[in-house]
């Protein structure tokens, strides 16, 4: 028998409520959840509490066990019996219990300050050795060691009431020498959040709560604080933070080695949770319900497949009959021999209503944030006609089909292949089409990872391998439809699983444009933080038996301030804070900016367009473009004297760095985007009066 944390990656959310909380959305596209006072959950109704404060989101956590009879898992519940091997002695005996309590172990850190300023693209492969520090002028290795938030481990459990809640705050964690900034102006940053330990019927579960989306500076000479970059400013703290999610299983002795124990063995014992979790703490999401074009989980699923063969059957080894099963990711040596070889299976049919139209109908909801002049440019009414008129694309080829019908639906699907953009074009913003004689714009027309500068530029964003690859199967007509076919994408059941967590809490965070994103930047992409499939790979000194025995030492810096005996490899594994670090310090500098973007390019066939005269080849080509709206809304609706009407949703805060700056305060003040029954997509909770 064997344990994992579920989800592998969790997500929580600031707010400046002290009090109030929600649950992150487990599903794709779901609306939290939040707990009533008799225990049981209920969807959100209100993001604020009655004082007009935003709720924090809470990362639920839960431990699943896993055997011969449960390849799918089931979450551990108080009295499950369970067989493990006896870990406080080498005797190799079999300890069989009654599981009573699990002691929940987390890390949180924010290392923003103390790591490499973030330009782009650059750093992304590795950082050259004149890659700028962010806060360069504390040149002092402990003093820069004071630039990184560090509270120190907390652990929580449910048995002991007095240890069910324990704070990341300042003064709260007895004999670790914590380091947090000194006061800071608009507002100081003194704890990134709090653990607490539930019990929910008989699960034992776990509850991490982020910060309260303070930010504020150290400098305080005339003018300051000031804002100066999307991303980097120097003086400035948040309390954006991530970090490791460990689990001990506390049992009663019941039999040791299948005999009844003697009375020198232990009446109860603890095993640790062998696969742990990984929590990320990050800003509101104001429109839940609205997924991104490239959601997080879109991203490491990609990875997970290319990276590791999480489907073996889609990505893999021929002959795709289940008998090449890929390597375990700890052999490393068979695991790059693995993607050496690797390729698509040719005859992987995916599922419409599965794997498909929801890549195709995310699109659809944008309007609720962004203006689509014009109405729904993608046409996915029913039976319309219009392009994505999922009655003519979501139809397979059949036998017997009329020869017109089916060239007319593989013509659908195929302009829509042709206008996706691909592998190498992140930096063409139109294509040539022979048949209809067209020049459409490349989708997703939305920001890339840089789309700021032409050194590494990335203008525009793409989808990820995975989902092209699945696109183009069904574009080639290799796909299935459910419906027609009378069954289930997927088998019903009647618990939720810990895959489904994991991929179900990732789906509602971002996965790219990365400059620097939202909840994580583009080290998510790295193949090397992970340690499987889904599950970040630990730094050893952050593990529970490590901490067991470990004093406080400093995180490691940036390679450059580093001394020779610092980890520095991200083969090491992870610590707290080095997913975040990327991210853009204050977060609310670099959420105020993106919104839209005047992107640069030089086209190769604007000519053929707009003729220059002689002796000018090639123009400058200036594109406003959005960035991520479903994160950072631009253009909403919102009730006005009673009547829907569209709103300017940052309305008071100006672009520019010093709309940045109001931004500090204002995030709070802005409001929540929810589906209603009767007008759609609507603004709600703004306060206009504070902005």
């Amino acid at each position: 028998m064997n344990f994992k944390i579920h989800p592998a990656i969790g997500i929580a959310r600031v707010g400046d409520s002290p009090d109030s909380f929600y649950l992150a959305p487990e599903q794709p596209g779901q609306l939290p959840n939040e707990l009533t006072s008799n225990g049981t959950e209920q969807p959100i109704t209100l993001f604020k509490d009655k004082k007009q404060r935003v709720k924090r989101q809470a990362a639920r956590f839960r431990v699943y066990r896993y055997d011969d009879n449960l390849k799918q898992g089931a979450e551990l519940e108080i009295g499950d019996t369970i067989d493990v091997m006896r870990t406080d002695r080498l005797t190799g005996e079999l300890m069989t219990g009654k599981v009573v309590d699990i002691a929940w172990t987390v890390y949180l850190a924010n290392k923003k300050s103390s790591w490499y300023q973030f330009l782009q693209l650059d750093g992304e492969h590795g950082y050259d050795p004149k890659h700028p520090l962010r806060n360069a002028d504390v040149d002092n290795v402990d003093a820069r060691q004071k630039l990184i938030i560090d509270p120190g481990p907390q652990t929580v459990s449910y048995l002991s009431e007095k240890n069910r809640v324990a704070q990341f705050a300042m003064g709260q964690n007895p004999g670790y020498t914590q380091s947090f900034p000194p006061p800071l102006t608009p507002f100081s940053v003194e704890t990134l959040g709090e653990l607490r330990a539930i019990k929910q019927d008989k699960n034992l579960r776990l509850l991490v709560l982020g910060g309260y989306g303070n930010s504020g500076s150290y400098k305080n000479k005339f003018g300051d604080p000031v804002i100066k970059h999307y991303a980097n400013n120097d003086g400035w703290f948040d309390d954006i933070a991530d970090g490791p999610v460990m689990a001990q299983i506390t049992y009663e002795v019941t039999a040791v080695d299948g005999r009844k124990p003697d009375p020198k063995t232990p009446k109860t014992m603890s095993t640790t949770v062998e696969v742990p979790a990984w929590v990320i703490v990050g800003y509101p999401r104001y429109a839940p319900e609205i997924q991104d074009i490239v959601t997080m989980d879109d991203l490491v699923y990609d990875v997970a497949v290319r990276e590791f063969g999480y489907e073996p059957y889609m990505y893999g080894l021929p002959p795709f009959n289940g008998t090449q099963t890929p390597p375990d990711a700890s052999n490393e040596i068979a695991l790059a021999n693995w993607r050496k070889m690797s390729a698509w299976n040719p005859d992987y049919y995916p599922y419409f209503n599965r794997d498909i139209w929801p890549i195709l109908s995310r699109p659809t909801n944008y309007s609720a944030v962004m203006d689509f002049t014009g109405g729904d440019p993608h046409e996915t009414e029913k039976n319309a006609g219009g392009n994505f008129d999922p009655s003519l694309i979501a139809i397979p080829p059949y036998e017997g089909e009329d020869p017109a019908e089916r060239e007319r639906n593989q013509r659908q699907r195929m302009f829509i292949w042709n206008v996706l953009r691909k592998p190498g074009q992140e930096n063409i913003w139109q294509i040539s089409l022979d048949d209809p004689p067209s020049l459409p714009i490349l989708m997703p027309f939305l920001c890339g990872d840089n789309p700021l500068s032409n050194t590494v530029p990335s203008k525009f964003l793409r989808l990820t391998e995975t989902q092209l690859f699945i696109l183009k199967q069904w574009a080639d007509g290799k796909f299935i439809n459910e419906d027609s076919e009378d069954f289930p994408s997927t088998p019903a059941r009647s618990t939720i699983t810990g895959t489904d967590l994991d991929r179900g809490v990732l789906s509602n965070a971002l996965g790219g444009a990365f400059c620097p994103g939202a909840e994580a930047a583009w080290i998510m992409r790295n193949p090397a933080i992970y340690a499987s499939a889904y599950r970040i790979k630990h730094s050893l000194a952050f593990s529970i038996s490590a901490l067991q025995a470990w004093q406080p030492q400093p995180l490691s810096l940036p390679g450059s301030v580093q001394t020779p005996t610092d980890p520095g490899s991200l083969q090491i594994g992870l610590e707290p804070g080095d997913i975040t670090k990327y991210g853009g310090v204050p977060w609310q500098s670099d959420f105020n900016e993106c919104s839209v973007q005047d992107v640069d390019i030089t086209y190769e066939k604007w000519n053929e367009i707009y003729p220059q005269s002689v002796g000018d080849p090639v123009a400058d080509v200036t594109q406003t473009t959005y960035w991520w709206p479903a994160h950072r809304p631009m253009q909403v609706t919102a009730l006005v004297n009673g009547k829907p009407a569209g709103v300017v949703w940052s309305q008071g805060v100006p672009q520019g760095h010093a709309g940045d700056l109001k931004m500090v305060t204002a995030w709070k003040y802005l409001g929540f985007i929810i589906n209603t029954t009767k007008y759609g997509f609507i603004q709600t909770e703004r306060n206009d009066k504070d902005i």
